[in-house]
């Protein structure tokens, strides 16, 4: 197995500058992400073809070069199942990857199964077995371990190579520019991120709270939000949905409440006690036009359990017109987003949310002709 380490900005921009004219650009990371919000990153594995290269992020700190390559038109970046790595690479500035194909997706849209991993994908088309020991280990430990560093060369190694025999297996021309498209997406949903003030609308069953447990929601999950970013902690290790459900639902006036409510640790009570006792006084201090609804246009709205089959046999509809597989085409994320912005948020306020993915890129026109449109919203599509 033959690598070359990269400790100094100099290599680096070496690397870069002669790979600008490959064609292809296979990349990985490696990354630690356990208590933290952000990955923080650990390796970079590059591979044009020619010199693979494993970039140590911990002693570069000029990222220019890398920036320039990876946001080369005319060279086809090679990621797996990469939303992850996109936040790590995120995390030292690097946000343009273009053209950009996930071969999780192609491996999809060439019929083999939805979020295929990477070492099935190597032992379905080159017969190679992935050692996965290392996956887990710490990649900010230094010196890395030589079998940590095979490990990740051996990533971009087989990614380069299983490449044509991907792309091979897609049974329609149409699909490598809707993966390049789709790419173009990933890429691009960062600029298209959820307000803080609306991040309850992604908890998990929070379409069933009234509105006043919705009122107390917000405000948690706002202040959970911020805090977390600002500490760079994961949001679970600042408070647990389950917690924020409890909160919103008994809204406990005084620390000794606030003790009773299951699964909130005494370290948090301690830290974020007076905290969340103002949030949750404020929610209930407000009036109850003021709280948001669990949904609006309610004399149109069929239920959320029918509005979401409806958006399912939509999605399945327009798969079938247009060839394209239906998981390709929706995951149950971008649905709800969907059913959000239309039934979850007041006309008022619609205008804060991003567009959905549904009504943007490749997806508008593919799915427009099916899609449920209520008449409260149909002049913004």
């Amino acid at each position: 197995m033959s690598y070359r380490m990269i400790t100094d900005n100099a290599q680096l921009a070496e690397f870069c500058q002669s790979s600008l004219t490959a064609a292809y650009l296979a990349v990985d990371t490696e990354f630690v992400r356990v208590n933290t919000l952000l990955p923080k990153l650990g390796l970079i594995q590059l591979y044009a073809g020619a010199d693979l290269v494993l970039v140590d992020p911990l002693t570069i700190t000029d990222w220019q070069p890398l920036a320039e390559l990876l946001a080369a038109p005319s060279v086809l970046k090679l990621l797996h199942s990469c939303n992850e790595d996109l936040e790590a690479f995120a995390s030292v500035g690097l946000v343009q990857i273009y053209p950009l194909l996930d071969t999780q997706l192609a491996a999809e849209l060439a019929g083999m199964g939805s979020s295929l991993g990477y070492a099935k994908m190597v032992e379905q088309l080159l017969g190679k077995q992935v050692d996965k020991t290392e996956s887990r280990t710490d990649w900010l430990a230094r010196p890395l371990a030589q079998t940590q560093l095979e490990y990740a060369a051996f990533d971009v190694l087989y990614l380069f190579q299983l490449k044509d025999l991907l792309l091979a297996k897609l049974p329609d021309p149409k699909f490598l520019p809707l993966l390049l498209a789709e790419g173009g997406q990933m890429i691009n949903r960062r600029q298209h991120q959820l307000p803080v003030s609306f991040k309850y609308l992604e908890m998990k069953n929070s379409w069933q709270c009234p509105p006043r447990e919705l009122a107390v929601l917000r405000a948690l999950t706002s202040w959970r939000a911020g805090y977390a970013a600002q500490k760079d902690t994961a949001l679970g290790l600042v408070l647990k949905d389950a917690v924020m459900y409890e909160l919103a639902k008994r809204r406990p006036v005084t620390l000794e409440g606030l003790a009773q409510i299951q699964d909130l640790h005494p370290r948090e009570l301690r830290r974020h006690g007076s905290v969340l006792l103002e949030l949750i006084a404020q929610a209930k201090a407000l009036s109850n036009e003021d709280c948001p609804q669990t949904f609006y246009h309610q004399a149109e709205f069929a239920g959320f359990k029918q509005v979401q089959q409806e958006l399912t046999d939509a999605v399945e509809q327009a798969a079938t017109a247009s060839g394209i597989p239906p998981g390709f085409l929706s995951v149950k994320r971008q649905l709800n987003e969907y059913l959000n912005w239309c039934w979850r948020v007041s006309d008022s306020e619609r205008s804060q949310l991003p567009t959905p993915e549904y009504l943007r890129g490749w997806r508008r026109d593919i799915l427009l002709p099916y899609l449920p449109k209520p008449a409260h919203v149909a002049g913004l599509i």
